[in-house]
């Protein structure tokens, strides 16, 4: 049986992509999935002690929020 962790890092690994595809279709709330699946990878390289991961998960996350943040301000 998979471990929770394990788990967690699909489920991650399903909402950063389901956000990719939301961004291709230009749907606006992409950037919210990218935001929490950054969140939770952050938290996961954190415990891992991945610390280069983990400076590429909070750019990565600056950059979703920079994005949601433009596409809201474009109709």
């Amino acid at each position: 049986m998979p471990s929770a962790e394990a788990i967690a890092g699909w489920l991650t690994t399903a909402a950063c992509l389901t956000g990719t595809i939301l961004n291709v279709r230009k749907v606006r709330w992409c950037f919210h999935l990218w935001a929490a699946g950054n969140i939770a990878w952050l938290a996961m390289d954190l415990h891992n002690r991945l610390y280069s991961r983990a400076v590429l998960d909070l750019v990565q996350l600056i950059l979703a929020v920079w994005g949601a943040m433009e596409w809201k301000r474009k109709p």
